[in-house]
């Protein structure tokens, strides 16, 4: 449904970012709390790591491969996926309780980026990062889920090459999932939060991460080519602006006004150790992410 009536808006350089941690790989899963406090992984270099502002990074789950996403929870716990499925961490002491394994009793390779919703519930996407990172082949399709507060888990799709980004409009509307290689899903969401046959929003091939700010606009990094896309509701391109980073990942918005646009980036072969998190100040504030209401004792069926 991209608008093809507007102009490409050209593109701006910008080099007025705050870098916040660096020296990782591939760092995802940024959580910026109200206090300001910095969460993030590191995809390929394992871990989950806190910036307190004015402290120096700290390590809380030191061990943990591909954690992709993450979301918090109502009692201050971390939800987070990687390998092996989906865990809840104590943030105080870093215990880990594995949430969901499986699904239809085939085991979960990874679960990719993650998102809480009004209600409570988690939407994720299972992704098969051992063809991709270990063995370098193109991956077995993923599925995109709903885990509710009370464990029941639905199955959206069955088929998705690579599951990234998820965001939700300020209305309630709407909710959008960045597909990579094929560009950004829009489904409708009735009054109950339940979502209905999705229509492609705009097709992108390197869509990743993404968040929706108070006007209903969709943020989306472009992990190949270092851009960051702003897309109006109706599906125009407004704004185009690239980092000087090898790729950018994934995004969350912060700060005491929510105009802080956070952006986790990645290094490569050629740049290595250059993956960390930088901000940016944006015009338009974002949202405030939805926390969890899934405990740690919590059932899935």
């Amino acid at each position: 449904m991209t608008s093809q009536n507007a102009a490409t808006p050209t593109a701006e350089a910008r080099d007025d970012f705050t870098t916040l941690a660096t020296g990782y790989q591939f760092v995802e899963a940024p959580r910026v709390e109200d206090d300001g406090t910095l969460w993030f992984s590191d995809l390929t270099g394992t871990g989950y790591y806190r910036q307190r502002p004015g402290q120096p990074v700290e390590t809380v789950l030191a061990d943990r491969q591909w954690i992709g996403g993450a979301v918090m929870t109502e009692d201050g716990a971390i939800i987070c996926g990687g390998r092996g499925g989906m865990a809840w961490i104590d943030a105080a002491t870093g215990e880990t309780t594995p949430l969901l394994s499986e699904i239809g009793g085939e085991a979960i390779i990874a679960i990719n980026d993650m998102e809480a919703d009004r209600h409570g519930g988690i939407y994720g996407g299972t992704i098969d990062f051992i063809s991709i990172m270990e063995l370098g082949v193109a991956p077995q399709l993923g599925k995109l889920f709903y885990l509710s507060p009370d464990g029941t888990l639905r199955i959206l799709r069955d088929d998705v090459f690579v599951s990234n980004g998820i965001g939700f409009s300020p209305d309630g509307r709407h909710m959008y999932h960045s597909e990579t290689s094929v560009g950004i899903w829009r489904y409708p969401l009735d009054p109950n939060g339940s979502p209905g046959t999705p229509e492609l929003f705009v097709p992108m091939e390197d869509s990743d991460g993404l968040v929706v700010d108070s006007a209903g606009a969709v943020w989306v990094a472009g992990w190949s080519s270092a851009n960051l896309r702003r897309y109006l509701p109706d599906g125009t391109l407004d704004r185009l602006i690239h980092l000087p980073f090898p790729h950018l990942i994934s995004l969350a918005f912060g700060g005491p006004d929510l105009h802080d646009l956070y952006i986790a980036t990645a290094g490569n072969a050629d740049h290595p150790g250059v993956g960390g998190v930088v901000k940016i100040r944006v015009d338009v504030p974002g949202q405030r992410d939805f926390k969890a209401r899934i405990t740690k004792d919590t059932s899935v069926a």
